[in-house]
């Protein structure tokens, strides 16, 4: 099929309107003055005086009325041609004025690729649907760079942080297992199943990472409080420590899973960075708002922002894989949230997670516990 530029095509609709108007105008102007002219022939020939019009002159006049009609058809004719030809001329220059900035949208688009996904479309002009429409692309394209932003930080950071435990894997199969000795091959049989426990939740915490850092895809009404009080009853932690819990009921839209997710991260770093007999705080707010403290070490206000950074540990302890907190912010960024942290008086560390509420929660008012961890 033949392909018929844009601008051809609004040109030739344009034209083709105008001159459905235009022969609709002159056509009525037309049937109205010949009406008149013919009406004032009937009235000079049939009405005049005899002695001034007679008979014989009659015909003269008859042919100069048609005359007269004769040019006032072919002056219409050529009023609708004169009017159809300017229609044209208007329609390709205002169609060529209006796709040229549809033109250096497309310019600018067939120059945005994966290396350059940060560049946007700079289109100017009133904003009308086509500032809209470049508008609506350069969010798509935002989207689209955070989405390579993720895989591109999930690839670096995968390939970084399974580079030591694949090596000492390796160095444990070559070394450990090639013994003869059996209580060498029982430690190395030990080392291996840590080292892939490790890499185990290494990847499980990247990919929690990654899904949090991307838009929301499935959100449904919740209570906060209803998804913290469940993660406690299910949260594995110390026999001796206690934990304090304070809830009101709190109704927002989100995604249970990962929210759920934000507070086990919360709570395992509350139970895991602790003193002996130590004590966890939880605070839930109508307002959305989610507090967990701890008793613990102290944490200098220097090293408070560095926790939500990927693999960064306030201690120099080896448990865990430092992703903890890096998930609770992406996934709260997810959520329109903020999450913010700062050190406890004397010790331990104090987590607030501010999230959008949806409306004002029914059923049970405020709830509050205090028991040692089962």
């Amino acid at each position: 099929m033949t392909r018929i530029a844009l601008r051809t095509r609004l040109t030739i609709i344009h034209t083709g309107l105008f001159l459905a108007a235009s022969l609709v105008v002159v056509g009525l102007i037309y049937w109205q003055n010949r009406s008149s002219i013919l009406g004032l022939q009937r009235t000079v020939l049939l009405e005049g005086p005899a002695v001034v019009v007679p008979r014989m002159a009659a015909q003269p006049t008859e042919a100069a009325f048609g005359d007269v009609l004769t040019g006032l058809l072919l002056q219409s004719l050529l009023t609708f041609l004169g009017l159809g030809l300017v229609a044209g001329v208007l329609g390709w220059w205002l169609s060529g004025r209006v796709l040229r900035r549809v033109h250096t949208m497309t310019a600018q688009a067939q120059q945005i690729s994966t290396a350059n996904l940060h560049e946007r479309i700079a289109l100017d002009g009133p904003q009308d649907e086509l500032k809209e429409l470049a508008d609506t692309f350069n969010g798509l394209l935002a989207r689209v760079d955070d989405a390579f932003q993720v895989q591109g930080r999930f690839i670096a950071n995968a390939s970084h942080e399974l580079r030591t435990p694949l090596a000492v894997t390796r160095t444990v199969i070559q070394v450990g297992l090639s013994s003869t000795d059996p209580e060498r091959v029982r430690r190395a049989k030990q080392e291996l199943l840590r080292s892939n426990d490790r890499s185990i939740a290494l990847i499980n915490g990247l990919l929690q990472l990654a899904r949090g850092e991307r838009e929301l895809e499935h959100r449904e009404p919740l209570r906060l409080d209803t998804v913290v009080e469940a993660a406690v009853a299910e949260a594995d932690a110390p026999s001796d420590l206690t934990v304090e819990m304070r809830t009101e009921p709190c109704a927002m839209s989100g995604d249970a899973l990962l929210l759920s997710q934000v507070f086990r991260n919360l709570f395992d770093n509350a139970a895991r960075y602790n003193v002996p007999g130590g004590t966890v705080w939880i605070r839930v707010t109508a307002g959305g708002q989610l507090t967990v403290a701890n008793t613990g070490p102290e944490v200098p206000a220097g090293e408070v922002a560095l926790l939500f950074e990927p693999f960064h540990r306030a201690t120099d302890t080896k448990d865990g894989v430092g992703l903890g907190l890096s998930i609770v912010r992406a996934v709260v960024s997810a959520h329109g949230g903020r999450v913010a942290a700062e050190p406890r008086p004397g010790g331990g560390l104090v987590v607030t997670v501010d999230l959008p509420v949806s409306g004002t929660a029914t059923g049970r008012g405020p709830t509050a516990s205090s028991r040692p961890s089962a």
